[in-house]
C-alpha cells in the first residue's frame, strides 16, 4: 500500500474527528477531590461525634451512621484513591477534617492534631503529587469562627501545608485569611478560597464588607488570570448559592458580592469545586439571561454521619483538558458502609461517571444546561439517577422520597445564586407542574403564597 496514503489517510482522520481517539491535541488529565473527613479520634471511646445514644449498636469498623468516622475510614478512602488511581495532577481537599462535638469537649491543640494527621496521611499517600487544600468551617476552634489576620491556624497551617503551596508569595494572604492561589505543573492556576469567612454562622466578621481582603486580592487574581490568559480552577469549602433547606449558607450581602465576580470572570474560570453538604451537588452559575457560565460541583462526604438524608461516604476522579481547564468527566467512588462493616473489609467501588449516567459528553457549562433542562422532569431518568447519587446510593429503602416541593428545590438551587432569582425559580417550577401549595420559605422569614392563579 502507498504510505503518502496512508499518511493521508491518518491526517484526514485526526482532523476529520476530533474528539475520537486519533485525536492528537488533547491532552487529558485527572485530580481527586476528597472533602469532610471529621475524623472522630475517640470513636471507639467516647464517642463525641455520635448523634445518638449508640450504646446498644454496633459501632462498626469502618464507621456508623450516627457519628463521625474512625481513622480506619479515613486512611481507607485516601488509600483507595492511590489504588485506583495513583498518576494524577493534584488532589484537591476541601476541608473539614474535623469532627462534629460540643466546643467544650475539643480545644485547638486537639483540633491541629487531627489536621497534622490528615496532613501526613496525603504526604505519605501520595509524596510526590501536590494538594491543594482548604479550610472547612469545622476547622477552626471554635468552630466556624475564622478572624481575619494572623490566626493561630492560618500560621500554623500555613507550615503544615507549605510543600504544596510552596510560593512565599502567597504567605501573606494566607496568614491574612487562609486563601492562596498557585499554578500547577500544567499551568492550571488554582484558587483556593477561605468562604468559610462569609459563614452566618461565623460571627467574628461583619455580615458586609470584604473581611481579609479576599474579594479584592479575588478580583485581581483572576483580572491577572485573563490578561495572561490562563484558566482557572476555584476550589473551597462552602459554596456561594442555595442549599437543599432552601436557604444560603453565606452572609447575603457577601453571598452577592462572590457571585457577582464570578459572573464577572466566568470566560477564566474552568470549574469550581466544594464541599460542606456532605451530599453529590451539581450547580451551574448562569448570568442574567439564562446563559450558563461555570459549573460548580460539590462532592460527598466521606463521613458518614446523617445530619440529613442517610448517605455512603464518596471519593471523586476528575478527568480535565490540561489545555482549557474544561472538565471532561467525573468518576464517583463511594463505599457501602454496611457491607464495609460487615465484611471487616473495605471495597471502594465505581457508582457511576458522568458519561454513562447521563451520556454527557463532557461538564462544559453547555452540557449540564442540557442536562438540568432534562431533571426539571421529576419523572425523568436523569433526576431519578441525580437523587440517588445525591446521598451515594445507600439501599434503596433508605432512599427518602424527593416530592414537588423537594425536585423544585433541588433545581431552582443547581441554577440560583441570589434570593429573589431562587424564589421566582421555584414558583415557576410549582407552576408548571400545576401543583396548588401554600408554602412557608424559611429563607423569606414570611408566609409566601404560591396558590396558583391558574386554578382560580
Amino acid at each position: 500500500m502507498n504510505f503518502l496514503f496512508l499518511d493521508f489517510l491518518l491526517f484526514t482522520v485526526t482532523f476529520a474527528f476530533p474528539g475520537g481517539r486519533f485525536d492528537q491535541s488533547s491532552d487529558y488529565g485527572y485530580f481527586w477531590h476528597i472533602t469532610d473527613f471529621h475524623y472522630d479520634p475517640t470513636y471507639n471511646s467516647s464517642s463525641l461525634s455520635c448523634e445518638k445514644n449508640e450504646s446498644g449498636a454496633q459501632m462498626g469498623l469502618f464507621g456508623n451512621i450516627w457519628c463521625d468516622p474512625p481513622w480506619t475510614l479515613v486512611e481507607s478512602s485516601v488509600q483507595a484513591m492511590k489504588s485506583i488511581k495513583p498518576d494524577v495532577d493534584f488532589l484537591l481537599w476541601t476541608g473539614d477534617s474535623v469532627l462534629h462535638a460540643d466546643v467544650a469537649k475539643i480545644n485547638h491543640t486537639f483540633n491541629g492534631i487531627i489536621l497534622d494527621n490528615a496532613t501526613e496521611l496525603f504526604k505519605t499517600t501520595f509524596p510526590d503529587t501536590p494538594v491543594y487544600a482548604s479550610f472547612g468551617n469545622h476547622d477552626s476552634y471554635p468552630m466556624d469562627q475564622f478572624k481575619p489576620r494572623n490566626t493561630a491556624l492560618y500560621n500554623e497551617t500555613l507550615a503544615r501545608w507549605r510543600t504544596w503551596i510552596d510560593d512565599s508569595s502567597q504567605d501573606e494572604n494566607f496568614r491574612k485569611g487562609g486563601f492562596y492561589t498557585v499554578k500547577t505543573a500544567k499551568n492550571i492556576r488554582i484558587v483556593a478560597l477561605n468562604t468559610n469567612i462569609y459563614y452566618k454562622d461565623n460571627k467574628a466578621v461583619h455580615a458586609e464588607g470584604d473581611p481579609a481582603g479576599q474579594f479584592d486580592w479575588l478580583t485581581q487574581t483572576l483580572e491577572a488570570a485573563r490578561q495572561k490568559k490562563e484558566k482557572v480552577i476555584i476550589t473551597g469549602h462552602i459554596a456561594p448559592g442555595f442549599q437543599l433547606n432552601q436557604e444560603t449558607e453565606l452572609y447575603t450581602h457577601q453571598n452577592g458580592r462572590l457571585v457577582k465576580i464570578l459572573k464577572q470572570y466566568y470566560d477564566v474560570i474552568s470549574a469550581m469545586h466544594f464541599g460542606h453538604e456532605h451530599a453529590d451537588v451539581l450547580k451551574l452559575l448562569r448570568n442574567g439571561d439564562g446563559v450558563p457560565l461555570i459549573p460548580v460541583f460539590l462532592a460527598p462526604s466521606v463521613t458518614p454521619i446523617t445530619l440529613g438524608p442517610l448517605h455512603n461516604p464518596g471519593i471523586r476522579l476528575v478527568k480535565y483538558d490540561r489545555v482549557t481547564g474544561t472538565h471532561i468527566d467525573i468518576s464517583q467512588y463511594y463505599l457501602d458502609l454496611h457491607a464495609a462493616n460487615k465484611a471487616e473489609i473495605a471495597r471502594w467501588k465505581l457508582e457511576y461517571n458522568t458519561s454513562g449516567a447521563y451520556g454527557l459528553p463532557d461538564l462544559s457549562p453547555e452540557a449540564l444546561d442540557n442536562l438540568i433542562d432534562k431533571m426539571k422532569d421529576p419523572a425523568s431518568h436523569e433526576f431519578k439517577r441525580y437523587w440517588k447519587y445525591y446521598v451515594v446510593s445507600p439501599a434503596d429503602e433508605f432512599i427518602e422520597d424527593c416530592d414537588t416541593l423537594c425536585h423544585a428545590t433541588v433545581i431552582c438551587g443547581m441554577t440560583e445564586f441570589i434570593q429573589a432569582d431562587f424564589v421566582n425559580c421555584f414558583a415557576e417550577i410549582i407552576i408548571s407542574l400545576s401543583v396548588r401549595v401554600t408554602y412557608c420559605m424559611p429563607l423569606l422569614g414570611l408566609s409566601l403564597s404560591l396558590s396558583l392563579f391558574l386554578f382560580m
